[in-house]
């Protein structure tokens, strides 16, 4: 080693103004960390950070796998749970009448009245009352008739294909008519129309 830097130093002598030996050590420092200076920019530093680039996108890709695999491996149970599903709404959508059905299901419940020998003295269907995929059809009626006629037709409502509810049952002036006890009542029949339409839900911040 010693031999080495006293010939670099006499070929510094020779071609170059002889220097003071710091001055001598200086200059072969440099010259010895202008190679591994660009070494590191050119070629490490470069690699290293495409390398590291290339291990985060890696990591990604494997994480990514798993989850489809996952996700392949319950693609069975889903499908499973879809049908069940599809199944379910489907079955609620056959109780819940559309738009274009609902004035059938009206003609429906009055011919019902009728049978049961029922006189209808109103029919109101009024405004609906929208809920989460479905809106409420109220229909406010009043008949007259004796008192087990009206119970039959209420019977056979509840029997229909759609859901009809009843409420706020009230009968009054009854009187008789030869052997029959006749009674007016008023009550609310409520049917549903399916919307398929979920309400906003209210801002729960205080303003």
């Amino acid at each position: 080693m010693k031999k080495s830097n006293a010939a670099f130093e006499q070929f510094i002598d020779k071609k170059y103004i002889p220097l003071e030996p710091k001055y001598k050590v200086a200059i072969a420092i440099l010259l010895l960390l202008i190679p591994i200076l660009l070494f590191y920019f050119l070629f490490f530093q470069p690699n290293a950070t495409k390398i590291s680039s290339l291990k985060k996108q890696k990591d990604g890709l494997e994480k990514e796998i798993v989850s489809l695999r996952a996700q392949q491996n319950n693609l069975p149970k889903l499908q499973r749970e879809l049908a069940e599903t599809e199944k379910i709404f489907n079955e609620a959508a056959v109780l819940l009448p559309k738009e274009k059905e609902i004035p059938q299901l009206l003609k429906d419940i009055s011919a019902l009245g009728q049978e049961a020998d029922l006189e209808f003295i109103t029919f109101k269907p009024l405004p609906d009352v929208p809920k989460d995929f479905y809106a409420e059809i109220p229909i406010s009626i009043n008949v007259r008739g004796p008192y087990h006629n009206m119970g039959s037709f209420l019977d056979k409502v509840s029997k229909l294909g759609r859901i009809v509810t009843v409420s706020n049952i009230n009968m009054t002036a009854p009187t008789r008519d030869k052997e029959e006890m006749l009674l007016n009542s008023d009550c609310t029949l409520v049917t549903y129309r399916f919307t398929n339409v979920e309400l906003p839900k209210p801002d729960g911040k205080k303003k």
